[in-house]
């Protein structure tokens, strides 16, 4: 026993000094500067603003050089992006320069410049590059957004409909998916005239990345354009409108109101480019799109009726969805036909869809509409509906149909379709009955729509 005790403790003792070299090894390769920038290296800009970046020596180190490097894979030469500037970000100039910091000259600054014309758009990523004296390399991501005066954050956008429904908020915006998603929507731009099934992505297609095709598969997909002769009408989709748009369409809704069992971040992105309109003298057009995701697992299970009861929501319609919900108000081809409140043809526009969601994903539930009606409560009138579930949903195209269905049936919904949008500064009471795997469910409840509605 003693000479195993006395072998052990010259073990330990043996390894003190290994220890302690690979202290002084972890010591020396710290990274040799300090980059001063805001929380997640994260900035917010209009057009016509700069930001500053400051990178400091940092304490013990020697000197270092340090520069701004584009993360976009069209500048590092891993995309493929006929006619694109790889030696900036649209709208957004930056530091060129390498700077060398010595104890004499030991900080520098970096700005971004945003031009006055800048779309909204981003995030963007760089790289603050900092090489020490043996050549050793350190990188920090900084990311930029630029956003429409006024506008507002997509975090506080995605919070401001999550606090409505009663759910938790979202503690933070996952930048790296959101650049990713950035991508995506440069890429579905860039491939207007050759567009992809929907969620997808070719590698055979200019502007492809991979992060990119993540996006497409696991988020969110808006797109917009608008045409004019009149420049002063080319006004880009904010980022409260982007968000709102998801929520606005039953079939994109439930995630972003579905509780989680711990904080979930979320990513959102923007992508617009102007365009000539081909064949009119002096028109012009504003094409893109927003993208935006949630980390979907660690559902809790709990029952979401939107818009919630009580409360006042900012928006009277619908815009477009795929899976289409108006082709299944028309249809009669499922298994059974959808609950309408009268006989008659439901076409755009119509009001904002209200939604009962009873479960959260893979635990699936059938659910059939029996009965719904909407009455305007300030002077009786009644608004037609359509009304269905995942036992009612039908497309003429056979995967909008299988998507609509597995919507329907994993969240456990039922949608109902005004005929026509909603009158502004006007409280409307719900009436549904549907069945839920067979048992019947009966609810009631009254929402106000806001005097100023974003569309």
């Amino acid at each position: 026993m003693k000479a195993k005790r006395f072998l052990l403790g010259s073990l330990v003792l043996g390894l003190l000094p290994l220890l302690s070299a690979c202290g002084n090894l972890l010591q020396a390769q710290k990274p040799p500067v300090e980059v001063l920038a805001p929380q997640n290296g994260y900035y917010e800009a209009h057009p016509g603003e700069e930001k500053t970046l400051t990178v400091r020596l940092a304490p013990g180190a020697e000197g270092a050089q340090v520069y701004l490097r584009l993360s976009d894979p069209c500048a590092q030469g891993k995309a493929y992006c006929p006619g694109w500037d790889a030696t900036r970000y649209p709208g957004v100039e930056h530091t060129r320069e390498t700077f060398t910091l010595t104890a004499s000259s030991p900080e520098a600054t970096f700005r971004f410049a945003v031009a006055q014309d800048a779309l909204p758009q981003g995030p963007f990523k760089w790289e603050v590059v900092a090489v020490d004296g043996q050549g050793r390399e350190w990188t920090t991501p900084v990311y930029l957004r630029i956003l429409q005066p006024g506008d507002t954050p997509p975090l506080e956008a995605i919070n401001f409909w999550r606090g409505a429904a009663g759910v938790n908020p979202f503690p933070r915006e996952d930048l790296e998916r959101s650049f990713g998603c950035w991508q995506y929507r440069r890429y579905a731009e860039k491939n207007r005239d050759n567009p992809d099934p929907p969620h997808s992505a070719d590698p055979s297609k200019p502007f492809y990345t991979p992060e990119g095709d993540l996006c497409a598969r696991t988020s969110s997909l808006g797109g917009y354009g608008f045409c004019s002769t009149n420049p002063q009408q080319l006004v880009p989709q904010s980022v409260r409108v982007g968000v709102a748009g998801f929520i606005a369409v039953p079939l994109h809704r439930p995630i972003w109101i579905t509780e989680f069992a711990s904080p979930r971040p979320f990513w959102f992105a923007q992508y617009f480019e102007r365009k000539d309109w081909s064949g009119v003298a002096g028109g012009m057009c504003l094409y893109g799109g927003t993208a935006m995701g949630v980390d979907g697992s660690q559902f809790l299970a709990r029952e979401v009726l939107f818009p919630t009861p009580g409360s006042e929501v900012p928006i009277r319609g619908r815009i477009s969805e795929w899976p289409n919900p108006i082709e299944a108000c028309n249809a009669n081809q499922a298994p059974k036909p959808p609950y309408r409140s009268i006989q008659a043809t439901w076409q755009s526009p119509v009001g904002l869809p209200i939604t009962i969601m009873t479960s959260v994903p893979f635990q699936a539930v059938d659910t059939e509409a029996t009965y719904a009606r909407l009455v305007r409560t300030s002077d009786g009138a009644e608004v037609p509906v359509c009304a269905l579930g995942s036992t009612q949903f039908w497309n003429q195209d056979s995967a909008a149909t299988n998507v609509g269905i597995w919507v329907l049936r994993n969240y456990g919904m039922l949608v109902v379709v005004p005929k026509d949008p909603l009158d502004p500064g006007q409280e409307y009471e719900v009436e549904v009955k549907g069945l839920f795997n067979g048992q019947e469910k009966s609810y009631r409840w009254r929402f106000r729509v806001a005097t100023a509605v974003l569309w």
